[in-house]
C-alpha cells in the first residue's frame, strides 16, 4: 500500500483529502505545520506528499526544497497544491523541486491519477537509477575480483607445497593449514560475489540448506570485529535437513545481507544481542507474508517448501516501514543504500520465493524466507503461479 503524507495547516482539507486517498486506497498520515514536516516524513517514509504552500512555521516552498536536499527523501514525489490553479503558486513550486500541482478544488480522480502517475514515475527512476549504479558496481567487483584472484591462488598453493614437504610431526603444519583454510574460504566467496557481479537467472541446483546457513553464520561471524562486544548467533535446523532447488552463493548472499541488518538492529540493546537462523518445513503459498498473517483462504495452492526464518532480539521494525523494507532506495539509515534488502529480495523470487519482515509478539524482528522443496512438480507449480500472479 503507497503511503501519502498530507501536509496542510487547514483541518478541512486534511480531511477531505484523507478521505479521497483513503478510498483510493492509500495509507494517510497527515501534520499541519510546515517547520514538522521533514521530520515526519524522515520517520515515515511517505512514497509521496501532497504539500499546501501556506504553512505554520515554514512555507511549502522551503519544505519541498528541503525534501529535495535531503537523500532519504529522494524517492519522495512532491504535488504541490494550489489555490484555483495560481500561476504563482505552480511556477515557484515547481522551482522549488515539486514533481507536479494540483488546484485544491480539483475532481478527485484527477488528484488520486496524479498522485498515482508521479508514485509510478519515481519509483521506475529509483529503479532505474539502481541499475546503472548495479553495472557499474559489477564492473568493479569483477576487476577487484580478477586481481585477488591469482594472488590467492599462489598463497594457497605454495601453502599446499610446503605442507607437502614438512614432516607431518613439523610444527610448521599448525601454521600452514589455516592458511590453506583461509584461502578455500576466500575463493569460495570470491566466486559468490563473480556470481553477483554477473547478475542474470541463478544456476539453480538441489541444495542442502544446513551447511549453506552454517557457512553464512560463520563467514559472518569472521567479519564481526570482536572490539564490538558479544554476538551470539545460532542455526537450527530441523531435521531431516530440509533441500531446496537453489544457488548457494547467491543464498549465502541474502543470509548475510539479513545477518547485517539484524546486527545493526540489535547495537545498544541492553542483554546480550542474539540472532537466531532457524528452518522448518512449511507447506504454504508462495506469498508467505499473506500466508503468515493467517490470512489464507481455503482457495490458495499450499505449496510444499521451506520457512528460513532470521529472527533478532532486538527493538523490532517500525510498523511504519515493515511493508516497504524490500523496496528499492529505502533506508531509515543515514549512510544506508536501500540496495540491501531490495537485492535480497530479488534474489529470493529468482529462487521462486518470497520474503516477508514482521514483528514478533515476544520482541524483536523476523525476517521470514519461504523457498519451493525441490520437486520437479512443486517448483514447476510455483514458477506457474508466479507467473499467473504478473
Amino acid at each position: 500500500m503507497d503511503a501519502v503524507l498530507i501536509v496542510d495547516d487547514n483541518p478541512a482539507d486534511r480531511v477531505l483529502f484523507r478521505t479521497i486517498l483513503e478510498r483510493a486506497g492509500f495509507a494517510v498520515h497527515e501534520t499541519a505545520r510546515g517547520d514538522e514536516a521533514l521530520a515526519v516524513a524522515r520517520r515515515l517514509r511517505p512514497h509521496a506528499v501532497v504539500l499546501d504552500v501556506n504553512l505554520p512555521g515554514t512555507d511549502g516552498y522551503t519544505v519541498c526544497r528541503q525534501f529535495r536536499a535531503d537523500p532519504l527523501l529522494m524517492g519522495t514525489a512532491v504535488l504541490m497544491l494550489t489555490v484555483l490553479g495560481d500561476q504563482n503558486d505552480i511556477l515557484a513550486g515547481l522551482e522549488a523541486g515539486a514533481d507536479d500541482y494540483v488546484a485544491k478544488d480539483a475532481p478527485p480522480p484527477a488528484i488520486v491519477a496524479r498522485l498515482r502517475r508521479l508514485i509510478q514515475h519515481r519509483r521506475m527512476a529509483s529503479l532505474a537509477a539502481l541499475n546503472a549504479q548495479l553495472v557499474q558496481v559489477g564492473r568493479l567487483l569483477a576487476g577487484v575480483v580478477h586481481e585477488i584472484r591469482g594472488p590467492l591462488s599462489v598463497i594457497r598453493g605454495s601453502a599446499e607445497i610446503l605442507r607437502g614437504q614438512l614432516p607431518t610431526e613439523d610444527s610448521g603444519q599448525l601454521l600452514i593449514d589455516p592458511i590453506i583454510r583461509g584461502s578455500r574460504l576466500l575463493q569460495v566467496r570470491l566466486e559468490h560475489l563473480m556470481a553477483a557481479a554477473r547478475g542474470g537467472a541463478s544456476a539453480l541446483r538441489e541444495i542442502d540448506l544446513e551447511p549453506v546457513l552454517v557457512e553464512a553464520a560463520h563467514l559472518f561471524r569472521m567479519g564481526i570485529d570482536p572490539r564490538e562486544g558479544p554476538l551470539a548467533i545460532d542455526v537450527q535446523v530441523e531435521q531431516p535437513a530440509p533441500t531446496v532447488l537453489g544457488d548457494s552463493g547467491r543464498i549465502i548472499q541474502v543470509i548475510l545481507n539479513l545477518l547485517g541488518n539484524a546486527r545493526e538492529a540489535i547495537r545498544g540493546v541492553d542483554r546480550v544481542p542474539s540472532i537466531q537462523i532457524r528452518t522448518r518445513a512449511f507447506d504454504g503459498h508462495a506469498a508467505v507474508g499473506r500466508t503468515l498473517a493467517g490470512a489464507s483462504s481455503a482457495g490458495e495452492a499450499n505449496l510444499p517448501g521451506v520457512l528460513i526464518e532470521v529472527i533478532d532480539n532486538g527493538p523490532g521494525i517500525d510498523p511504519d516501514h515493515l511493508g516497504r523494507l524490500f523496496e528499492p532506495f529505502f533506508t531509515t539509515k543515514e549512510t544506508g543504500t536501500g540496495y540491501g534488502l531490495y537485492l535480497a529480495a530479488e534474489i529470493v523470487h529468482e529462487h521462486l520465493g518470497s520474503i516477508h519482515a514482521s514483528n514478533r509478539p515476544e520482541g524483536g524482528a523476523c525476517i521470514a524466507i519461504w523457498l519451493p522443496a525441490t520437486s520437479a512438480a512443486a517448483v514447476e507449480k510455483a514458477a506457474g503461479e508466479r507467473f499467473s500472479e504478473v
